[in-house]
């Protein structure tokens, strides 16, 4: 049993930051938006597990000794989520493609954002797997563990995230020209990626493909 209410905070502050820095596609989002509209549409990416997490934390609370049965939820959410990174890494290839800076798109709004982070399967694996028991174990014990435990969590993930808003800001007025669009080329290409390997998940979590 989890005792104190400061190792909980710990545990969860190293489970969050790492998760902050983790290559994925809410990694390539933060980057894109603040490359193309400044650190405050990346900040808005970056944030957004504070508005999409509540629902899925709530759920694993309650069903993390299920876990054997969520495949086919989780098989969904990664094909869902694969077809709407493809969208998205097309149409940032053809905005990157376009010859007038002018022609990038309009920042994400929030309901995008959600949906993307939402068709994300990450979250759902970790609070299914790993946050969900540790987040009722400290809850178990004590109020105060269990929310020190979702606060540190967050308060990692949220602000390594936030990091990497700042730092592509720093570098935002050197991509210039060639440099801007072969960058955004890039980050739409690695989305692409991204989706298919959601995609070929999703398949194992459904049982079309062995893992």
């Amino acid at each position: 049993m989890i005792e104190s209410i400061w190792a909980v905070f710990t545990a969860g502050l190293l489970l969050g930051t790492p998760s902050g820095f983790a290559p994925g596609p809410m990694l390539l989002l933060i980057i894109s938006e603040t490359l193309r509209h400044g650190k405050r549409a990346g900040a808005k990416v970056a944030c957004i597990p504070l508005v999409t997490d509540a629902p899925i934390v709530l759920t694993s609370g309650l069903l993390f000794t299920q876990i054997t049965n969520m495949n086919i939820l989780l098989g969904g959410i990664s094909v869902f989520g694969s077809i709407f990174l493809l969208n998205l890494g097309i149409k940032s290839i053809r905005a990157a493609n376009s010859e007038f800076r002018d022609c990038t798109p309009r920042p994400l709004l929030l309901k995008e954002i959600m949906v993307a982070n939402l068709a994300n399967p990450n979250p759902y694996l970790f609070w299914f797997t790993v946050g969900g028991p540790l987040m009722v174990r400290s809850f178990q014990n004590n109020w105060g563990a269990g929310v020190s435990f979702l606060l540190s969590f967050y308060l990692g993930l949220v602000g390594a995230k936030l990091i990497l808003a700042i730092a592509a800001s720093k570098s935002r007025d050197f991509l210039q020209g060639l440099l801007y669009r072969r960058t955004m080329q890039l980050l739409s290409l690695m989305l692409i990626g991204f989706s298919g390997y959601l995609m070929l998940e999703g398949m194992v979590f459904l049982g079309l493909l062995k893992n």
